[in-house]
């Protein structure tokens, strides 16, 4: 089933983004590619941060810290004219390294959730900017098949829970070539399960569905690697 919604194109040489896999579900299409994030022809794109907004320019940093979420909305302005979400998902807490792990996925998992339904709320609000389409970078986790594996079930999820086309266009976009070929395989197991899963019912949260999921795909995995693939 995979071949049937998998496209590749060789190198990462262009500005212009690549086209790697692309699915539909629900009226929205969950696209991944590869190139650089900026060129998406996108409405709002996200931007992973950490509590101190190191990696947000001075006079973009936000003069609050969000009380609900951790996301921030930073609508387009005359110089920018992009939206953006700042997304806090880089801490420093000492904990355990298997806390820390554990922790660091529910995190990722809720962002990409909180982020896209900051999406569809600014785009029922009377006076936004219609927003319909958002592109995500890659959060960072130990290792591909896990930062692949949790961002495209939390946006499989959230796709399920839609009660309106709100967005209509979610984007993962790469930007390292070692990232490509564990993307795409996790992109292929998720979507392969559709036909399984459509009446099943979600929550918002990392739950045993999500975590069952997760084991498996994690199992496949560890078995392909014997057999030389992904």
């Amino acid at each position: 089933m995979g071949n049937n919604f998998c496209y590749s194109k060789s190198g990462m040489q262009s500005t212009m983004s690549q086209l790697l896999c692309q699915q539909r579900l629900n009226g929205c299409d969950v696209i991944l590619t590869a190139g650089n994030i900026e060129k998406e022809q996108v409405d709002c794109i996200v931007q992973p941060t950490d509590e101190q907004f190191s990696n947000v320019p001075q006079t973009d940093k936000p003069t609050f810290i969000p009380t609900n979420g951790n996301c921030i909305f930073v609508g387009s302005t005359k110089k920018n004219k992009k939206n953006y979400i700042l997304a806090v998902v880089q801490e420093t807490n000492e904990i355990s390294i298997q806390d820390q792990q554990d922790e660091e996925r529910q995190l990722i998992y809720e962002t990409i959730q909180n982020c896209l339904k900051m999406v569809s709320i600014h785009l029922n609000q009377a006076n936004a900017r219609q927003m319909r389409s958002v592109a995500f970078p890659v959060f960072q986790q130990k290792d591909h098949t896990t930062s692949a594996t949790i961002m495209i079930m939390a946006i499989k999820l959230f796709i399920n829970e839609q009660k309106s086309d709100s967005v209509n266009k979610i984007f993962i976009t790469l930007n390292q070539i070692e990232q490509v070929s564990t993307f795409k395989w996790v992109f292929q197991q998720v979507f392969e399960q559709l036909d399984q899963i459509k009446s099943k019912s979600y929550s918002s949260s990392i739950n045993t569905t999500f975590m069952d999921e997760y084991k498996s795909i994690r199992q496949i995995q560890q078995q392909t690697v014997k057999e030389g693939t992904p």
